[in-house]
């Protein structure tokens, strides 16, 4: 994987889905030393270039970017740079489903055994994202509310939809494209039960 990618993603997937609402009360914190995304390398789904130029005009590294709560960096600009630059979202902001789908597959080849992993991944979360719009919405106003006069503010669905997609696409990774470390093994007993968020409590 492309360095500058996987640290975006890395970054992207560590912070988004911070919240483990609904979580089984059994998907406590893991004591790993292992980054998740090491036990699965999942291919690259979007334009290398883009991500690349979408990180360079809102860096989410600690030090350089606006911090979220708890003290992680935002990544609401960077991702809907993405998807501005993909042309997923059109110039009235409204997402094109068929361009999200056709951006996050095009990379993969015919018979890749990860095309029907992210077709099942961007149905999923593009319908948890319908149902979170409202969220979405009232998240934006606070944010314009907060923010003042002029200052930029960006949509969290997407966030939300490129965390989501990477995150269940890896979730979801192949049997046989697993790395099967102890500390890997444990992830993947914990996510049959967990979502990918507990990783991160």
């Amino acid at each position: 994987m492309n360095p500058i990618y996987g640290k975006v993603f890395l970054v992207v997937c560590s912070t988004l889905l911070a919240s483990v609402a609904g979580a089984p009360n059994t998907c406590g914190k893991l004591d790993l030393k292992t980054d998740p995304f090491t036990c699965c390398t999942i291919p690259k789904l979007l334009d290398v270039s883009i991500v690349s130029s979408c990180f360079e005009k809102f860096p989410i590294d600690k030090d350089a970017a606006d911090k979220g709560t708890g003290g992680m960096p935002k990544t609401e600009c960077m991702s809907e740079c993405i998807l501005n630059s993909t042309g997923i979202y059109n110039n009235r902001g409204d997402l094109n489903e068929k361009k999200l789908n056709s951006v996050f597959t095009d990379s993969l080849p015919q018979n890749s055994p990860w095309l029907s992993v992210v077709r099942k991944a961007i149905k999923e979360c593009s319908a948890k994202a319908t149902k979170k719009d409202k969220e979405f919405v009232k998240a934006v106003a606070d944010q314009k509310k907060a923010a003042g006069k002029g200052a930029t503010v960006c949509n969290p669905e997407a966030s939300f939809l490129v965390d989501c997609i990477h995150t269940t696409v890896f979730s979801e990774c192949p049997v046989n494209l697993r790395s099967t470390t102890t500390e890997c093994d444990a992830i993947w007993k914990f996510l049959k039960n967990c979502p990918f968020s507990a990783l991160r409590q």
